[in-house]
Parts: C-alpha cells; sequence; structure tokens
C-alpha cells in the first residue's frame, strides 16, 4: 500500500463518514483502520454500513486508549506512509489529497498537515481561528528554518512507517503526538509543514468542553517538557531564532509580561519629569499632572507595552496569515484573541505546570490514556 490511514474513535464520531467519502474513492493504493473504544450501539449499527474490503474497523468494548489502539492497528497495517487524522476533522474536496501527501513523504520522515478553523458564529470558535494560525506558523518555521520540529498536530500529520518503528511507535502519555514527533526530532528526522493539503478541525462551542480539553493539553505539555527538557536543551540554545519566535507566537501574552519585568520604569519616570517641565512653562499646571503620573507610571508602562506588543504581533499574524492562506484576519477579534484569550491560555498552562512540576499530577482529563 502506499498510504495506511488511521481514525482513532471514542465512542462515536459523526465526522468519519464524511472523511471515508473524501477519501476512499482516491487513485492511491490505501486502506483505513478505524478504532473505536466503547462505541455506543448506534455507532456499531453504523459500523456495518460503512465497513469494507479496504475500510477496516476494529472495535475493542473495553478502554483500551488512543495510544494502543493506533499501536495495534498500525502492525496490522502495510502501507509505507502512515497518516494519523482525529475522527472530527474535515476534509476538503481534492481528489488528489492523498495523492499530494504520499509525494511529499518522499522527501521528509514527518508531514504536518495545515490545520484550518473554520469559523462560525461562536466566540470559541473565532479564538480556536487565531490559535490555530499560531500553529501553523510554528510548523512553517521549523519546516523553512530547521527541516526539523520537536512537536507536530496530532489531528492530522503523516509519517514514514520506518521513522515510526525506529521510534517504537506511540507511548501512554497524555500528548503522545508531541512525544513521538519529539522521539522522531532527536532521530534527526526531516520535517516538513504541508502547503497544499489541510483538515478543518472542529473547536468546542461549549466553554466547560473547551476548558476540560485546554487543561489536558496544558498538562500534557508539562508532562512533556519534564521528560524532555534535558533532551531539548541544546537544540533549543544552538536555534535561538525558531524556537524563540515560536515561544512568542504561541503565548503573545507572555512577552507582555516578561518586557513588563525587565524594562525599567525609570525611563517612564523621565519621560513624566520632562512632559512636566514643558506643561509648567506652558500652563503652569505641571505639579498635580506630574504627582498624578508619578502614582500611574508603572501602569502606563505596562499599557505603552501591551499596545506596541498588540500592534507588532498584529503586523506579524497578518503577514503570516497572508503567507499561509488564512485570510480571515479581523482587527477586534485579534484584540480580543491578543488580550484576552492567549491570556486565559497562557494561565491555564501556568496551573498545568504547577499541577505536574509541584504537585506531581501525572494525567490529564481524556480517554488517550
Amino acid at each position: 500500500m502506499d498510504i495506511s490511514i488511521f481514525i482513532p474513535i471514542y465512542r462515536e464520531s459523526n465526522q468519519v463518514e464524511g472523511i471515508l467519502a473524501a477519501l476512499a474513492a482516491q487513485s492511491v493504493s490505501k486502506e483505513f483502520f478505524i478504532t473505536v473504544d466503547e462505541p455506543t450501539d448506534e455507532f456499531c449499527k453504523k459500523i456495518k454500513v460503512l465497513e469494507s474490503e479496504n475500510v477496516k474497523f476494529i472495535v475493542n468494548h473495553e478502554r483500551i486508549g488512543k495510544a494502543n489502539a493506533l499501536n495495534n492497528t498500525v502492525g496490522l497495517s502495510t502501507g509505507r506512509v502512515l497518516l494519523f487524522l482525529d475522527s472530527d476533522v474535515g476534509i476538503p474536496a481534492d481528489s488528489d489529497y492523498l495523492r499530494k501527501i504520499v509525494m511529499e513523504m518522499q522527501h521528509t520522515d514527518i508531514l504536518d498537515i495545515k490545520k484550518r478553523v473554520t469559523k462560525n458564529q461562536s466566540f470559541l470558535s473565532k479564538m480556536a481561528y487565531y490559535e490555530y494560525l499560531t500553529f501553523n506558523i510554528n510548523s512553517w518555521l521549523a519546516s523553512r528554518f530547521m527541516q526539523k520540529c520537536p512537536a507536530v498536530n496530532g489531528a492530522a500529520f503523516a509519517i514514514r512507517r520506518e521513522m515510526f518503528e525506529k521510534v517504537q511507535g506511540f507511548r501512554k502519555v497524555v500528548a503522545e503526538d508531541i512525544d513521538i514527533a519529539t522521539r522522531a526530532f532527536l532521530e534527526d528526522s526531516r520535517f516538513a509543514y504541508s502547503h497544499d493539503v489541510e483538515v478543518q478541525t472542529v473547536v468546542h462551542s461549549d466553554w466547560r468542553m473547551w476548558y476540560t480539553q485546554r487543561r489536558r493539553w496544558a498538562i500534557g505539555q508539562a508532562l512533556w517538557l519534564k521528560d524532555w527538557y534535558k533532551h531539548l536543551t541544546g537544540r533549543f540554545i544552538n536555534k535561538p531564532q525558531v524556537f524563540i519566535p515560536s515561544l512568542f507566537f504561541l503565548y503573545p501574552s507572555a512577552a507582555v509580561l516578561f518586557l513588563s519585568a525587565i524594562v525599567p520604569s525609570l525611563w517612564m519616570y523621565n519621560s513624566l519629569l520632562f512632559f512636566s517641565l514643558f506643561l509648567s512653562v506652558k500652563f503652569n499646571i505641571a505639579l498635580p499632572i506630574f504627582l498624578v503620573s508619578l502614582a500611574t507610571a508603572d501602569v502606563l508602562k505596562i499599557v505603552l507595552i501591551s499596545m506596541s506588543g498588540f500592534v507588532v504581533t498584529s503586523a506579524v499574524f497578518y503577514g503570516f496569515s497572508r503567507k499561509l492562506g488564512f485570510y480571515e484576519m479581523k482587527l477586534h477579534e485579534m484584540f480580543v484573541y491578543y488580550f484576552f484569550y492567549s491570556s486565559v491560555w497562557m494561565f491555564i498552562i501556568i496551573a498545568g505546570h504547577i499541577q505536574v512540576l509541584l504537585l506531581g499530577k501525572k494525567t490529564g482529563p481524556d480517554w488517550k490514556i
């Protein structure tokens, strides 16, 4: 087989029919393995309709977890390229979709596929649009300047069978996608980002579900960092021009906190003093303004840094959005993303790291483990 496609499902999926309809008729030699943990009765009926010679469903009536399910089904496959898709992604109408992946995999070991959030009327979908833009920016930077990357978004990616076997498949960890990419990265695997192939990602419109998912991501990231920081520190030092911008894109609010902490307030006091002297010459009202300004100098510094950071971040995001084909960027949405959404996400990340590094938490709220 040219390519084997793997789709893990927990209980049921409304998208799997669309995925199969988009890919099953394509001309490359392919096989599908859909593994289902604890399927509902209704989904069991759907399986009987969807299963065919090249579409195999593996049903686990007990919960074995995503890593085990995928490792087991890879052992049943024969494809040279292994494509992993989440069960809630959408596949665009492209008759050459799989052929493009197979062609790109001739020159790389891991291919990160472009993820796009289709905006709807929900606030979370609008914010996730910019969040996923940051994922794509980081993958593009790594592909363009390093041809290597220690992370991949598991919603859709491909890996050569030889590399999958070399790193011995998925481990039973919360962030199994980042973990396998890191192990491949440490084996000097070649990494590429796909411009021509993409998936549409469904985001939660319910805040409770969103929080549960982001909490799992935060804990998974902290556990991943705990496992691999010693191995990655040297690579980070050797390529700061790639890794530092990547952190900025992922956590723009962190840049504001960092600059606010390290930039001294003296320049603000001196500026206010100069401004007060100017007013005293012109209007003789410098003293009250100066006294009020001194009390708010640090606040003004943070406001100036925040607004400057927002302008720079918006300009950079706009440039990358044009380059990567994300044409739905709006300034007022970017404002909310920068000052509210990314800040909330950063605090969830911090809380996750505290839980793992200080409180010893070892798992997250998800079926994958």
